[in-house]
């Protein structure tokens, strides 16, 4: 906490603490900071700081199109990030909502996912014009390619490892021979970043680290996903899969179908998920069960029958 609160002094703060968790993931930890005039500040586990320059502009851009993200503040210094324990910190202003509880006991309503599905055709519009001046390294493909890159340790070391690989190069072929509309992605558009209001309209976005130029359909195949089908669900809700389409549609610029299209670019988007999860396994030398099963695994296996 003294490294936090290190950082915390390089920013033009009213308040800098109390600090609280409020949570943490592989991909970083978040806190709450204050209590009157409250800002949130990420720590990244895996972000580069040469990555970061990519997320500010993006963020930005968002901001300045209508789209409710939260305003990212920069240091005394004018930096756009600074260091706790060596990894990247970024500091935001505090955004006002509600999040919805979505679980395999809870699911979103229909109004909620048409509301979540707007709030993410209203950023693909915006987003769709921008360009970064900092490219970043991180593509739609990198976390498939880091199973091509592990393979010898997935086939040797991993139950069910040999057709996991053949199914990750099969998507990458895939994807790489698709001609899609491409823009900024969210890439990572799940129900615990997205806030609500009172009037179930989509109030913020959060948490734009796993963001990347890519195909939008891909950000709308996984975010489709995410809310229609909850971690271990035995299946997805298709009433709530077609809700939160139908949301997108009627305010998106570009206009998608539930056709093979959109089943081939789920299966791609829940295997490069996956691809995460066991890649992170793989590398990870206290791990001693190491079967292809995963919650994401188990979508992509999933929507497989269509």
């Amino acid at each position: 906490m003294e490294e936090i609160s290190k950082a915390l002094k390089e920013y033009p703060l009213i308040e800098d603490s109390p600090i609280n968790v409020i949570r943490e993931s592989a991909d970083n930890i978040v806190f709450v900071v204050g209590e009157n005039d409250k800002k949130i500040l990420r720590i990244s586990k895996r972000l580069a700081t040469k990555d970061i320059a990519f997320e500010y502009e993006a963020v930005n851009y968002l901001a300045q199109n209508g789209v409710p993200v939260a305003r990212w503040l920069t240091t005394k210094t004018g930096s756009i990030c600074t260091l706790a324990d060596d990894r990247v910190a970024v500091l935001f202003d505090f955004l006002t909502g509600y999040h919805i509880t979505v679980d395999k006991d809870h699911l979103p309503t229909r109004g909620q996912c048409y509301q979540a599905g707007i709030g993410l055709g209203l950023m693909s519009n915006a987003a769709s014009k921008f360009t970064s001046k900092s490219p970043r390294a991180r593509n739609i493909f990198s976390e498939l390619e880091r199973v091509v890159a592990l393979e010898e340790m997935f086939t040797r070391d991993f139950d069910g490892g040999t057709e996991f690989v053949a199914q990750v190069r099969e998507a990458l072929e895939f994807g790489r021979a698709q001609d899609e509309i491409i823009g900024f992605i969210h890439n990572d558009y799940r129900p615990s970043n997205v806030f609500f209001g009172e009037d179930t309209q989509v109030t913020g976005i959060i948490d734009f680290d796993w963001s990347c130029i890519g195909p939008v359909i891909k950000d709308l195949a996984l975010a489709i996903v995410e809310w229609s089908f909850p971690d271990g669900a035995k299946e997805a809700d298709l009433t709530l899969f077609q809700a939160f389409l139908d949301g997108y549609n009627s305010i998106s610029n570009h206009k998608f179908s539930k056709d093979d299209k959109l089943y081939s670019w789920i299966k791609f988007s829940t295997l490069s998920d996956a691809s995460t999860y066991f890649c992170d396994l793989a590398e990870d030398s206290a791990s001693t069960k190491r079967v292809i099963k995963s919650y994401m695994y188990q979508k992509f296996l999933f929507f497989s029958q269509f």
